[in-house]
């Protein structure tokens, strides 16, 4: 996995405050007169108590008690951590000189105040590091977003060359079928309606409901071409539908389940009806008619309202109504969502 040019540069930048740090306590002590093993000791002790701090709070308790608001149980295991490392740091340190020192420091109750105070100092430090990281990290999905969608709108320039191709050829055809053939110049107008549909109202969040209501016209009108007998279809829209706005692509798989699941395109006396019924919300019932026995009926509910019902979850969580059901040789779907 490659590692981000952020996340790349913050590691060296750490790398290199840890070595100038450590260098730095090494040359104070000699400064003071200490030998080298001397000044060697001290800094261990404080570099790995400054790391536990740094770390600790920054990568661990902050995100986890702090971030999540258990700011009690965040204050006492910092005010734990701090006394802590305090105490274990200065005795270690104490034990260790007394070996390596002619005459060793004194340690008094002043001197393990002393280290505290250091350490506060480095846990608010740890703080300012934790906003560092979340600038660093806030930086870098900003550039990621940035490249994104810079490919995407190139993407979609090179995409709205092969629709108008398309369109353009689909209409040569359909002059051609006007003269030839009148009714399939009809049913590549309905095609080209539809992929007209895709493109232009498929990728926004909201259309209105007679452009939804004219998408599922024209893909009932195609299927039945592929039904050996005439269907019946009845759609009534009751309401005012022209204000209504509604996700693309919403109804039109209650429409293409009765297509895949429903309909028997072998057999005579079949039938479609929709009703559209808008108040506060849209009721939406599509029935067709099922001539699938009792242990066929849930293969009749097909993953395009599978898929539906997860995307209503979604769209309208806990605000939707969805229902598919067998009844005799009638299957009904019916879905209620808020306007």
């Amino acid at each position: 996995m490659a590692i981000a040019p952020n996340e790349f540069n913050l590691k060296k930048i750490q790398w290199f405050a840890w070595v100038v740090l450590f260098c730095l306590l090494i040359y104070f002590g000699i400064e003071q007169n200490e030998t080298l093993l001397e000044s060697l000791n001290y800094t261990v002790h404080c570099v790995i108590a400054y790391a536990i701090i740094l770390y600790g709070n920054a990568l661990w308790l902050y995100p986890r008690y702090y971030q999540k608001k258990k700011y009690v149980t965040y204050v006492i295991i910092v005010a734990v951590l701090l006394v802590s490392i305090s105490y274990l740091r200065t005795a270690s340190w104490y034990a260790i000189s007394a070996r390596t020192r002619l005459h060793p420091y004194p340690i008094t109750f002043g001197t393990y105040i002393y280290t505290f105070i250091i350490h506060c100092l480095i846990f608010l430090f740890s703080i300012a590091f934790r906003y560092t990281i979340d600038f660093f990290r806030i930086k870098q999905q900003q550039e990621i977003l940035l490249k994104q969608h810079a490919q995407a709108q190139l993407d979609l320039l090179k995409a709205q060359v092969q629709p108008h191709f398309l369109f353009n050829t689909l209409n040569n055809i359909y002059f051609i079928a006007q003269r030839e053939s009148p009714q399939t110049a009809v049913l590549l107008e309905k095609l080209s309606a539809i992929m007209r549909y895709f493109i232009d109202q498929g990728s926004k969040d909201r259309i209105s409901l007679v452009s939804e209501l004219n998408f599922i016209r024209n893909y009932i009108e195609l299927e039945k071409m592929r039904i050996r007998y005439p269907v019946r279809i009845d759609i009534q829209v009751n309401g005012e539908e022209d204000p209504v706005k509604i996700p693309p692509m919403l109804l039109i798989p209650m429409v293409e389940n009765v297509f895949k699941h429903g309909i028997d395109k072998s057999k005579q006396n079949n039938f479609i009806e929709i009703r559209a019924t808008i108040t506060e919300s849209l009721l939406f019932e599509v029935s067709n008619s099922s001539w699938k026995n009792v242990e066929e009926e849930k293969s009749a509910i097909g993953t395009g309202l599978k898929n539906l019902r997860e995307r209503l979850e979604i769209l309208y969580p806990g605000r939707f109504s969805f229902t598919a059901k067998s009844t005799g040789e009638r299957f009904t779907s019916t879905l209620m969502i808020p306007l």
